[in-house]
């Protein structure tokens, strides 16, 4: 996970810096786990990140809450 984990702090963040409300590195950390839990689309990905908040925020801050 931390190879993962330094891998995602090389890419590149393209969006509009003042619209960004959560890292693009929590995103991703999200959206992969989620998905190897069998989260099929969005709604269940979110469910499944606010039951386990603590264990993402092992990997990564969330500051602002889950994306």
């Amino acid at each position: 996970m931390n190879e993962v984990l330094s891998f995602m702090e090389t890419l590149e963040d393209n969006r509009q810096q003042w619209k960004i409300e959560h890292k693009l590195k929590d995103i991703v950390v999200v959206v992969l786990v989620a998905t190897l839990a069998n989260c099929d689309d969005w709604v269940e990905m979110e469910l499944w990140a606010e039951a386990n908040e603590k264990l993402l925020k092992r990997y990564v801050p969330l500051t602002n809450g889950i994306p």
